[in-house]
């Protein structure tokens, strides 16, 4: 066991949040007002057994040592120190880091890669006609080569292992570092980039921790990067980061597709630009930016692969609670690179004109579809309900509602109710103009019926949950996430004679299961496990809305397969399918 472990088997996480914050049961939690943003209605709840916190509203969350660092904003060897201090355990002397060797040598091997890439593109016979790319093509200066260390890799074998190689770093080195790579077969080393531009990746202390390479030779893929390293992590790297850190924490940060639309825009003279590196924004890619600003402008190229890079982004990046908007390209440029070396008067102007998302979203899906014409009002509409239907700010949704019924000329009320989530008559399909008889209790806000009920059945007693375990079955679970939960948690409730041990039923799954799995559990239910005919009744009613629902898929599909047997003529079948949407549609009665 080591000392964390030690620690928390000492302390409880009830007993350190509540130094903080005052703390009130709530069943198996407690809950208070978050400490980590303003609110009036407590969101913040806490898990003695699972010894972490959790945030519903601003969505900070961890255990003891998290908390105790953001409360007093201190790095976790103080928290460490702080809390071993109040269980009475004395802490080991800090073991050096095993690997800090190993990471120092990557480092050199990529600077030494980086040089030598860089010398052949500028000083070398063998480098000339990347460098006529760069500069005739891309535009680039020899400043802007030189500032970002761009290079030329031979389309030799293994030209870079060789110069390696006599500088007497070992093979496991050099393999290590994701520059050389193994032959598939046979002995011997080949260089990963040959016969492509090099974008060395600097990282914001300034050491290169990998490379992007892009061929002149039309090889397929077009660009390849470093593989994870020790000390290139893709997932939370951000190309050009380390020029704009100073920019973004002025005017927020401007997100473009890759390497050229950075060094194009740094050479134009905007310097709060960065790119993800062979990947789709991630959570840690926010992570390190909201360290420097909260405001974001994505620029993407207006057409379907732009709409579907901002529609992942923005998702993620609400949730972290930055501000969004969306710079467009003019659609005669193919990307920021061609529309840059088109001469824009000022580049500055156009990153400062960025729209709301929603906005973004809007003008794109009008231009897809006639927003005259009733089939296409009706894409547009079901294309936009999704997205505007999680703004959470009452202003803003006020706002693109009036605008999405505008745009298509329907009624507002018609809008309102499709983004709250209702049927409206005439609009939607046979399955959705059966409305949902059932309302949403206080508890069961912003969760679906299967969310809820599995919230339930991870608090109810045995005696109480295995009354509809055998009824529920994994198809009652539109979320393939919250059926693989329901299948384990019913195989481990089915026969047992104890209550459900939360910690060793959540360690079953791996960390993104996990979570779900904690986030329910967490779930504020105020005293419905204390009163189990009040439990009962709620898990009855979750169980009749989660069956309602469940019959309102089939009859998705049962309305699909009709439609098509119309279209075909096939008298029989459409006679068989609408005596079976007859008698499902009798059970929502």
């Amino acid at each position: 066991m080591d000392q964390v472990d030690q620690i928390k088997r000492k302390l409880s996480i009830v007993d350190i949040v509540g130094e903080y914050v005052e703390l009130k049961k709530s069943g198996r939690n407690y809950k208070a007002l978050c400490p980590f943003h303003g609110e009036k209605t407590p969101s913040f709840m806490v898990s003695p057994e699972l010894q972490i916190y959790k945030c519903f509203g601003c969505g900070e969350s961890g255990d003891m040592f998290s908390f105790v660092e953001k409360t007093e904003g201190i790095e976790f060897p103080q928290a460490l120190e702080k809390l071993a201090e109040r269980a009475g355990i004395e802490l080991e002397k800090m073991r050096p880091d095993p690997d800090k060797g190993k990471r120092q040598v990557v480092y050199e091997i990529n600077h030494l890669t980086a040089e030598y890439y860089h010398f052949v593109l500028t000083k070398h016979k063998v480098g000339k006609n990347a460098l006529d790319y760069l500069t005739k093509e891309r535009k680039f200066t020899a400043n802007t080569i030189e500032s970002f260390k761009l290079g030329y890799a031979p389309d030799s074998w293994d030209g870079l292992f060789s110069f390696l190689a006599k500088r007497k770093y070992s093979v496991s080195d050099i393999l290590a570092s994701g520059v050389v790579v193994a032959k598939k077969s046979g002995d011997g080393y080949l260089d990963k980039f040959k016969g492509r531009i090099i974008f060395p990746f600097t990282g914001i202390d300034g050491n290169v921790v990998g490379f992007s390479g892009r061929t002149v030779f039309d090889r397929e893929p077009k660009y390849i990067n470093t593989s994870e390293t020790l000390v290139f992590h893709k997932s939370s790297f951000l190309y050009g980061l380390d020029k704009a850190k100073v920019g973004i924490r002025k005017k927020g940060a401007v997100f473009v597709e890759g390497p050229t639309d950075v060094i194009s825009s740094y050479q134009a003279g905007v310097d709060n630009v960065v790119a993800t590196s062979g990947t789709a924004l991630t959570t840690g890619h926010l992570k390190i930016i909201s360290r420097f600003t909260k405001d974001i402008t994505f620029c993407f190229d207006s057409d379907s692969a732009g709409f579907s890079a901002v529609d992942r982004a923005i998702e993620l990046a609400e949730k972290e609670d930055f501000n969004l908007r969306v710079a467009i390209i003019p659609e005669k440029y193919k990307d920021l690179d061609e529309f840059i070396k088109s001469g824009p008067k000022d580049l500055f102007s156009f990153f400062d004109g960025a729209v709301s998302v929603y906005d973004f979203f809007l003008t794109l899906v009008l231009k897809r579809y006639n927003k005259n014409d009733p089939i296409g009002k009706k894409k547009i509409v079901q294309e936009l309900v999704p997205i505007y239907s999680r703004i959470t700010d009452p202003v803003t949704l006020n706002h693109y509602t009036k605008r999405l019924s505008e745009a298509v000329s329907i009624d507002q009320t018609t809008v309102t109710n499709l983004l709250k989530g209702k049927a409206v008559s005439g609009f939607d399909t046979r399955e959705e103009q059966i409305e949902d008889k059932g309302s949403d209790s206080e508890e069961t806000k912003g969760k679906s019926p299967g969310e809820y009920i599995l919230a339930l059945l991870m608090k109810a007693p045995l005696d109480i949950s295995q009354t509809v375990l055998y009824k529920l079955a994994q198809k009652d679970f539109a979320d393939p996430k919250l059926a693989e939960v329901f299948s384990v948690l019913k195989e481990h409730l089915i026969d047992r004679k104890k209550k459900l041990e939360i910690k060793h039923f959540s360690n079953k799954f791996g960390d993104e299961l996990k979570g779900l799995i904690e986030d329910l559990y967490l779930w504020d239910m105020g005293d419905l496990a204390a009163d189990p005919v009040l439990l009962q009744s709620e898990i009855d009613t979750a169980f009749a809305r989660l069956k309602q629902a469940t019959i309102k898929r089939e009859l998705k599909e049962l309305s699909a397969r009709i439609k098509d047997a119309e279209i075909s003529k096939d008298v029989e079948l459409l006679d068989e399918l609408s005596r079976k949407f007859k008698d499902l549609s009798q059970k929502l009665i």
